[in-house]
């Protein structure tokens, strides 16, 4: 009887340590797509906004879809008129792929320091960004108090940069 419960517990930390393995030994490759949620923190309401960026690769053509929009939730009136909501999509490659490659492994080497949870009280707008990974795992990250660190400059310039090309209508 003890050499069964020694098998079960055997065979239970082997599949934890093997499933923990899994998780934390994500590559570039395994990343199904990356999505980002920025917003402003604590500015006047009829400025506040929101961004979202989901970016999907594609390995083979070294290419990445996007789905990029930008809300104004709380703006009313002339405010609002001014500054219209965008909802964008488009293909982008070449320097935008390695600069992904390079942003996501930056995020999975753990180096960047993840906020336990997001403290609004702060000021700082919240960064945030999941990996979602081809196993169906999720991987959230909450980078609101880093963003302005030399450290993290991969990750923000990415989304920047793509948020800049897509935030006026493309054709």
């Amino acid at each position: 009887m003890k050499k069964i419960i020694y098998s079960v517990i055997l065979v239970a930390i082997f599949g934890l340590v093997y499933a923990g393995c899994s998780v934390f030994g994500a590559k570039v490759e395994d990343v199904f797509s990356i999505e980002f949620y920025i917003d402003d923190g604590n500015i006047p309401d009829d400025y506040f906004s929101v961004s979202t960026l989901k970016l999907i690769p594609s390995p083979g053509d070294r290419t990445l879809s996007l789905d990029y929009g930008r809300t104004y939730p709380k703006a009313e009136g002339s405010v609002k008129a001014q500054n219209p909501d965008v909802k964008n999509n488009g293909v982008v490659g070449g320097e935008f792929y390695d600069r992904f490659e390079e942003a996501v492994a930056l995020i999975l080497d753990g180096k960047l320091k993840n906020s336990d949870s997001y403290d609004a009280s702060t000021g700082v707008g919240k960064f945030a960004v999941s990996l979602n990974l081809k196993n169906g795992k999720n991987q959230k990250y909450d980078y609101s108090m880093i963003q302005n660190d030399v450290e993290f400059d991969p990750v923000r310039s990415l989304f920047l940069d793509v948020t800049n090309l897509f935030s006026q209508d493309v054709y």
